[in-house]
């Protein structure tokens, strides 16, 4: 009879202890990796004496309209910034990154002068982005959820907005604009939307660095790429003619 009694403890014991192992998984799941948040900054890159870099002939060799062209890439943490360089013609696609502080643009001095903006030196840092593209695109690598970053113009599109651009005539007017498109790529789905940012507008074109806060923009969530485009009403058959460029820095992205 006694045996029989601790036999049946036991078990009322050892089912009470599986009972509450099994509750506690319930109520215990693993964890959720935290989001995490990078600035890009551009302060990893190498730059010339002049204080820029758009490609060299390290990258690989490609074709460009005939010339021997280099595809390079700055990269920084998670992120790509592809750039063409073609050494023929002194030229180049895609994202450059300089240290430039001048503020100013003249023809004759277009090489390093392009990579100058507006503000006058980089948002945060030393360097920023120049952004001159031709299809490029910022890759990231996975989906992320780009939260912002801080633009502004180049010197030569504001020298062009203030001046004339040799195409187009005359400066902008107060009914003239500039502005540059985002194209976000989702990681998932369709494709399709666009973001812009002006550049010009109104009489009066950007003069500092400013903030694009796309937090709260649902076409920047779960994205895998964004290129870059532009638009204006300084245009002819081929195109605009205001400078397509945009300077950048201090991207925020989650993933």
């Amino acid at each position: 009879m006694k045996t029989n009694k601790l036999f049946a403890l036991a078990a009322i014991v050892c089912g009470f202890a599986l009972s509450f192992t099994s509750c506690s998984k319930e109520d215990n799941p693993a964890p959720v990796p935290a989001k995490q948040t990078v600035t890009i900054g551009f302060e990893n890159a190498t730059l010339n004496a002049d204080g820029y870099w758009c490609g060299d002939e390290n990258g690989e060799k490609v074709d460009v309209f005939g010339s021997e062209a280099f595809e390079c890439s700055y990269k920084e943490d998670f992120v790509n910034f592809p750039v063409t360089w073609t050494p023929a013609w002194s030229s180049w696609s895609g994202f450059a990154v300089s240290s430039r502080t001048a503020t100013t643009y003249a023809a004759e001095t277009m090489v390093p002068d392009q990579f100058n903006c507006i503000a006058g030196g980089a948002h945060g840092g030393k360097n920023f982005c120049v952004i001159y593209t031709f299809g490029e695109s910022i890759e990231f690598g996975t989906a992320v959820t780009l939260k912002g970053f801080w633009y502004t113009n180049d010197a030569w599109t504001a020298d062009a907005i203030v001046n004339g651009d040799g195409m187009s005539p005359g400066k902008f007017e107060a009914d003239d604009w500039f502005k540059c498109v985002l194209y976000p790529t989702p990681a998932e789905g369709l494709g399709g939307a666009r973001y812009e940012l002006y550049l010009a507008k109104d009489g009066d074109y950007v003069k500092e660095w400013k903030y694009c806060d796309l937090s709260d923009v649902d076409a920047f969530k779960n994205i895998k790429s964004i290129s870059f485009g532009f638009e204006g009403t300084k245009a002819n058959d081929w195109g605009v003619t205001t400078p397509t460029y945009i300077c950048i820095d201090d991207i925020v992205v989650e993933k």
